[in-house]
């Protein structure tokens, strides 16, 4: 894939994971302020994302304290990250993409621990987290191949 092609695809990821984020923020925040909220990712009794972004886990990955300033819900980070990922991309230097790629492998290892969460603390399926779970994923291995590229062109 062409080095242009590739930061238009990973641009348009991340575009995908902001959209995912966002959309997590605002069921989070419809399931704050109205009782009974039921968002469209709400399939069924044990498939209710709604359930699972309003869970203990859902601000500073359940991991910070609550009075904490940094606990904020775990979708802010996911969008600042996505613009990181979008503002980072523009930068045609194998440093910049290494810096990418430890950014990446960072958000898959932090999709693993609430991968756990999700499956063995609350036991549920949420279709919003396991999108942003793809789009990480997805995202490390088009950093990768982006940081490939540009070493092999520094040769």
């Amino acid at each position: 894939m062409k080095p242009k092609v590739l930061d238009r695809v990973i641009v348009f990821t991340s575009i995908v994971g902001i959209l995912l984020s966002t959309y997590a923020m605002y069921v989070e925040m419809a399931v704050e302020s109205q009782p009974g909220y039921k968002a469209l990712c709400d399939i069924s009794e044990y498939a209710s994302c709604s359930r699972v972004l309003s869970s203990e886990f859902s601000k500073g990955f359940g991991l910070l304290p609550e009075e904490s300033p940094l606990k904020v819900p775990n979708c802010i980070y996911g969008i600042i990250f996505y613009c990181l990922i979008i503002f980072l991309s523009t930068f045609d230097q194998l440093l910049v993409a290494r810096l990418l790629f430890v950014g990446c492998l960072s958000s898959v290892a932090m999709c693993f621990y609430l991968a756990y969460l999700l499956a063995f603390v609350l036991h549920d399926l949420c279709v919003v987290c396991i999108s942003t779970y793809i789009v990480n994923g997805l995202l490390t291995a088009l950093v990768y191949k982006k940081t490939k590229a540009l070493a092999a062109k520094k040769k």
